[in-house]
């Protein structure tokens, strides 16, 4: 996410599933650059990190504050565990967003921390995040052979804690590690966990794995309530009709500046080039599906900054 042409690429996903709260992982953000990316990805939400339990602030949590009020509760250099409080409706969760070390003998502190937490937790409870564990042989494509070492620690925090797996669908490998040939991996390290109080409330909501784009892992995307959307009040409607024209903008744009429809057709060819690649790696980890993979994602970025700069140019203009 240390890239301009990557922070586009998140907005873009952002607008698409119509987020209002996000957990981010994995940033490589220095905290120098905080706002200005938050600027960029999300203009005018507010975010909960964890710069001081570590270095490069492994974890982000961010929001559009007119949907929820957020308090942290407790925070570590793997974890963000905070309560949320939905504004218009007045549900209430606890969330803990994860980001599990490397190795295992650095992941057995967050395994501690989960437990203790869920000694205090009455709110229905989502736990989510990259863990970077697998729970079962099946977990990991390709690599080392999967032991039983790997999956005890995991297997056993989920037990103690009689959390259930959160539904899903889409593709059961969360992650891969891009390279080429043999050294190719495919594992599934990103998963969501509900207590009884959440699956009581929502067990019914799926989580859905999309495309992983420019990113390593699939973005997971999870929808509570569609009723919010049904019964809403007057300042809600008007909020979605100006998120309506303003996503018809670009659009607008597009009829009286010219030059700039070739540059918007090349971005949206290369990034379906990249969606069918993603689909086809799944399949098949191919080495001449992988360099076409990485030239892609240059093609991607020259374009994102080519439009970028055309843009800076027609604002000079005026």
């Amino acid at each position: 996410m240390n890239k301009r042409y990557k922070q586009k690429e998140i907005k873009l996903l952002s607008q698409h599933n119509k987020t209002s709260l996000a957990g981010v992982i994995e940033t490589r953000v220095k905290e120098v650059n905080i706002k200005a990316t938050l600027k960029v990805i999300a203009p005018g939400w507010r975010i909960m990190h964890n710069y001081k339990e570590a270095a490069n602030g492994r974890i982000w949590i961010i929001w559009d504050d007119s949907w929820y009020d957020i308090k942290l509760i407790n925070s570590s250099a793997q974890m963000i565990h905070c309560h949320i409080n939905e504004r218009s409706k007045g549900y209430q969760f606890n969330l803990t967003v994860v980001y599990g070390f490397n190795t295992l003998e650095q992941r057995k502190s967050i395994w501690n921390d989960l437990k203790m937490l869920g000694q205090s937790v009455s709110y229905p409870w989502l736990i989510i995040g990259d863990f970077n564990a697998i729970l079962s042989p099946k977990d990991r494509l390709v690599g080392a052979p999967v032991t039983l070492n790997e999956i005890k620690d995991f297997e056993e925090c989920v037990k103690d804690m009689g959390i259930t797996e959160v539904q899903w669908k889409g593709n059961y490998y969360t992650w891969t590690n891009k390279p080429i040939g043999n050294t190719r991996i495919a594992s599934r390290i990103d998963r969501a966990f509900g207590n009884d109080t959440w699956m009581d409330k929502w067990g019914h909501a799926a989580i859905e794995y999309g495309n992983p784009g420019v990113s390593d892992h699939s973005p997971m995307h999870l929808l509570l309530h569609q009723s919010n959307h049904q019964s809403r009040n007057g300042s809600e409607v008007m909020k979605e009709i100006r998120y309506k024209l303003k996503a018809l903008q670009p659009a607008l744009r597009q009829l009286n500046r010219r030059e700039f429809q070739y540059i918007g057709q090349k971005i949206e060819k290369t990034r379906s080039e990249l969606v069918e690649l993603k689909d086809q790696l799944y399949n098949q980890a191919s080495d001449e599906l992988v360099n076409k993979e990485k030239e892609v994602l240059i093609k991607l970025e020259k374009w994102s900054m080519i439009e970028e700069s055309a843009l800076r140019q027609k604002a000079r203009a005026r």
